[in-house]
């Protein structure tokens, strides 16, 4: 009965999308575009890449060649002339603290918010929100100054396991296609690292203990089947191999064999063992994986793996490979590990390779590290779509096909086909969420929609 109501939740939630969504919406009538982006790289994460493309309101209307798409151009048209840049979907952060965290950069919410456009993110899932922070949000909201689609996880749990009772109860679950702010899911903490210790099944500085394991499989399961049967998605905080096993255990016994239809998720991952890397797969679980490894502070986080262990860390080559299919998705978990830049985190994913804050310089991770990277073409999708899925957004935004959210950015270069050691040094030049420019970086005013002139700067 339970999951009955949540798969009827999800109707409910879906339905405008399911018969106003992408593959209806595409823009087939007489109405000029109002924005044209011609003669550069559009990286759709959906079908081939393409040289243009039409916006019309806040949806991408049509895609194609340039001089397909600059043919449908009107008197009040705005034509910008990428002259060979990239545009690509919108960066989707689905794990972040960049709202509820925004005092560690000594911002408010909106200098915050513009910190996340300026680096091309339009979508994020904040991941630690209290009564307090969602009324803050919810504020922010309603006064029309939200600009990054968010999601917010309520708490169940602290980040040192205390359960806070289900006063998320409150506030149902709001996936209002279109909406900038989303009640999606509550979160729980399964294990330490902002609070106590990371719970393993080795010791790891050794003499430093298993770590500190939050909570058991059977009342983890119940209080995953009661927010399911609620309509709410669950995000378990799991770093130790310990904690990811009861997290996979949980959720696989309230399931009980069925399909996961809220998406329950497993955050950050960062140590499985290799009798758990299928698990993901088999029970159905949205992983949810680092991008930057922090190899320049890694004595601060205990020091290397021991070498019996390091096929445990971080292992995302190995987890990709062990479940062909899963929509593995990336988190930057700012802003307390990396860079909030998304071309830097990219850039870790596929090297593992760091970069020193206070210098610049590359601190290079061991072999046996960077064997773990995974590829460029396997990276964004990460950082886009299946991110956009991991947050029940893929129909609106994550991709660029026509019916979607015209949610986009513009990258000095392609990350696809320069060398990999160059994807850090790539630029964001302009964010636009729902056709509307909300960041363009000084010196290129005139690749930003809405102005007289829509040729791009030399």
């Amino acid at each position: 009965m339970r999951r009955l109501l949540a798969f009827m939740l999800i109707l409910v939630f879906y339905m405008p999308a399911i018969f106003n969504g992408p593959g209806l919406a595409t823009a087939q009538n007489d109405t000029p575009p109002d924005i044209i982006f011609f003669n550069g790289t559009v990286l759709t994460m959906e079908g081939p890449n393409v040289e243009a493309l039409a916006v019309q309101g806040d949806r991408i209307v049509q895609l194609g060649s340039t001089s397909d798409i600059t043919a449908l151009a009107g008197p009040q048209t705005v034509v910008i002339d990428l002259q060979g840049r990239t545009l690509m979907p919108g960066f989707v952060d689905a794990h972040t603290h960049v709202f509820n965290d925004h005092n560690v950069w000594g911002l408010d919410l909106l200098g915050a918010q513009e910190l996340a456009l300026e680096n091309g993110i339009t979508t994020l899932g904040n991941m630690y929100t209290t009564p307090e922070f969602l009324a803050e949000m919810q504020a922010l909201d309603a006064a029309g100054e939200l600009r990054v689609r968010t999601s917010l996880y309520l708490i169940h749990t602290t980040n040192c396991g205390e359960p806070v009772g289900d006063w998320y109860r409150a506030y149902p679950p709001s996936r209002e296609p279109g909406a900038m702010l989303w009640i999606s899911g509550i979160k729980i903490f399964a294990d330490g690292g902002t609070c106590g210790a990371v719970a393993r099944s080795y010791e790891s500085p050794p003499g430093a203990g298993y770590g500190d394991l939050y909570v058991e499989v059977d009342s983890l399961a119940e209080v995953v089947r009661a927010a399911e049967s609620d309509g709410y998605q669950v995000a378990i905080h799991a770093l130790g191999d310990r904690a990811v096993e009861t997290a996979q255990e949980a959720i696989a016994l309230a399931l009980d064999g069925g399909p996961n239809v809220m998406r329950h998720r497993i955050e950050h991952n960062a140590s499985v063992r290799p009798e758990l890397l299928s698990r993901y797969g088999e029970i159905g679980i949205v992983p949810v994986l680092f991008g930057q490894y922090p190899v320049c502070s890694i004595a601060d986080f205990g020091g290397w793996a021991a070498p019996e262990y390091q096929d445990y860390e971080w292992p995302w080559r190995a987890l990709l490979d062990a479940n062909p299919g899963v929509p593995f998705a990336w988190h930057s978990d700012q802003p307390w590990v990396g860079s909030m830049n998304p071309l830097i985190q990219l850039y870790s994913l596929v090297t593992f390779n760091d970069i020193n804050e206070a210098d610049g310089t590359i601190c290079e991770a061991p072999a046996w590290l960077q064997s773990h990277a995974i590829t460029v073409d396997e990276a964004l999708p990460m950082m886009t779509i299946n991110a956009a899925y991991a947050l029940f957004r893929e129909q609106e935004v994550g991709s660029l096909v026509p019916g979607k959210l015209a949610d986009l950015i513009i990258l000095s270069d392609n990350p696809r086909t320069v060398e990999l050691s160059d994807i850090k040094d790539i630029e964001v030049l302009m964010t636009m969420v729902g056709g509307q420019v909300e960041y363009c970086r000084s010196g290129y005013e005139s690749w930003c929609a809405g102005t007289v002139s829509g040729t791009a700067p030399e």
